[in-house]
């Protein structure tokens, strides 16, 4: 019986696959581009104006591709670590309320500059009526 022969690894436990008949070729994710704010210009809590450390960056519109749009448009805020994970935080059981007035001021500043519709066809909501 002959013992297999298992592809030598590199450093760090990853596989060598360039001896395979079908090497796996690296795939780099694309990089979305971070676009700055519409709501704040400097990085301090959006709700308190704390500067310190621990702060989160939050996407106003979360979830089902959202969270891209709100990248790419500058539809995010800093928030303290509470005001964004804790009970009454904008993800938390009690936070409904932030996030309702931080999705309403972020339509509000996006159509100084923009109309409602265009509003609509990126969120497919308004929160303003």
């Amino acid at each position: 019986m002959t013992a297999l022969a298992f592809p030598k690894t590199k450093k760090y436990g990853k596989i060598d696959t360039s001896g395979l008949a079908f090497p796996k070729t690296k795939q780099k994710k694309a990089r979305q581009s971070h676009g700055k704010s519409i709501m704040q210009k400097e990085k301090c809590c959006y709700i308190t104006g704390y500067t310190g450390e621990n702060l989160h960056k939050h996407h106003i519109f979360f979830g089902a591709g959202q969270r891209e749009i709100s990248e790419k448009m500058g539809f995010w805020v800093y928030l303290r670590t509470d005001l964004h994970e804790a009970e009454y935080g904008v993800h938390g059981r009690d936070g409904h309320e932030l996030d309702l007035r931080l999705k309403r001021e972020c339509q509000r500043k996006y159509e100084e500059t923009h109309s409602r519709e265009e509003f609509m066809d990126l969120i497919g909501r308004n929160y303003l009526d």
